[in-house]
């Protein structure tokens, strides 16, 4: 038995697989097989991976008919002999002691499962964020190198570690028991897969050291066309709440699910345009014709517009907080630029001095020389994550306020 079992899901990546490859191969840490799925591949990705798979014996190729990424991580598991099971995806790179760490981590605290942080990368591998404090970890809320379950957190278990599994190394022995696999869906299959991944475990533990590079919404990625599949959240939230009423978990981890899901839904919808995003309200009344209303305070907030954010500041001088999607579709609409709007806060130092739709990204670091209020724009609007940059603000910067957040808009009717 090897230590750990790469399990690669490859669809058309022939662009990035030798980087992907090369940092794998060249880890610090050597016990581990790779196991590449092919799934389906139309250029070249298949003949690079049995090229590497000739030059290194602890490769293995698969092939298979297209079926999606989980359906290609399912393979994976099947085949898998390590005692830990990392998913990696072939358009990443990775740092070279990612797996050393991970593993180190996992054998120190006997995990279920070991996480760690990223960064994002746009195509040419040029870092785009770095850094957030929310995002694949919420270091808000999240003791570091120390042991929790679902027990430790249960208002906000489901958005502290991320929802993406290739920032995770499982022990093989936990998805084995549990038979965890990921559902047929388009996007949220890892969400499902993560969460329910995080129930069983009885050990998880995190460091916030950045290992992996993340190709963010590279051409061809499950991003750029999953607007067109936005009710399979719906599907996915279903999924994971029966598997919480089968576990007896669903009153004790309903307040955190149904913030999770909030973000969640959200986050789809933002990525939606009007046609897509009415095609999906559509098939929401159809899935859940008597109950599509449960989610009715996470669908997009179409009333957020320049002329409402104008209403909503008046004459205060304000930062936004969080260069999201969101608040980016809401400025571009602008025709002039609203003078009391000072520029966009974000804690990714990679952003630091951009323009964001006519306005300048600057570090928290700017109230201390130029003090305004805070207006929390960032998409993911539930109590959680509004409440942690609140209390952080607060005590970090003495007599700034911070508005109740633009989503939460019973706040201020």
């Amino acid at each position: 038995m090897v230590a750990i079992s790469i399990v690669m899901p490859v669809y058309n990546l022939e662009k990035y697989l030798n980087t992907s490859l090369n940092s794998l191969i060249s880890q610090t840490f050597k016990d581990f097989e790779i196991i590449c799925v092919n799934d389906g591949s139309k250029d070249n990705s298949l003949n690079i991976l049995k090229e590497y798979e000739k030059q290194d014996s602890r490769i293995r190729v698969i092939d298979k008919e297209n079926g999606g990424a989980g359906s290609a991580r399912n393979k994976g598991i099947e085949v898998a002999k390590g005692k830990y099971i990392q998913f990696l995806d072939g358009d990443d790179y990775f740092e070279p002691e990612m797996l050393e760490k991970l593993y180190n981590l996992a054998e120190k605290h006997q995990a279920d499962i070991a996480v760690c942080s990223s960064r994002k990368v746009d195509d040419n591998g040029n870092i785009t964020e770095t850094r957030n404090p929310l995002s694949p970890l919420n270091l808000a809320e999240l003791k570091l190198d120390t042991i929790f379950n679902y027990n430790n957190h249960t208002e906000n278990f489901f958005d502290l570690i991320g929802t993406v599994p290739w920032n995770k190394m499982y022990l093989r022995k936990m998805i084995s028991e549990n038979n965890l696999r990921f559902p047929d869906l388009t996007g949220p299959d890892d969400l499902c897969f993560v969460q329910i991944a995080n129930v069983c475990a009885k050990r998880i533990v995190a460091i916030d050291d950045e290992l992996i590079n993340y190709r963010y919404n590279r051409p061809g990625s499950v991003q750029t066309y999953r607007a067109d599949h936005t009710i399979d959240i719906i599907r996915a939230g279903l999924f994971i709440r029966d598997f919480l009423e089968q576990k007896n978990l669903y009153n004790t981890l309903e307040k955190a699910y149904l913030n999770s899901m909030n973000g969640a839904i959200r986050w789809e919808t933002s990525l939606c345009n009007e046609e897509q995003y009415q095609n999906f309200i559509k098939e929401l009344k159809t899935l859940l014709p008597n109950d599509w209303q449960m989610f009715n305070s996470a669908l997009r907030a179409d009333y957020i517009t320049p002329e409402y954010l104008k209403e909503f500041i008046g004459e205060q001088k304000v930062y936004l907080w969080g260069a999201s999607i969101f608040i980016q579709n809401v400025l571009e609409q602008e025709i002039e630029k609203n003078q009391n709007i000072l520029g966009i806060i974000d804690k990714n130092e990679a952003s630091w001095g951009k323009d964001f739709c006519g306005y300048k990204i600057f570090p928290p670091s700017i109230l201390n020389e130029k003090p305004a209020n805070i207006l929390v724009t960032v998409y993911r609007s539930h109590e959680t994550v509004y409440n942690s940059i609140k209390k952080e603000v607060e005590k970090d910067f003495v007599g700034i306020k911070v508005l109740p957040n633009i989503f939460m808009r019973n706040l201020y009717e």
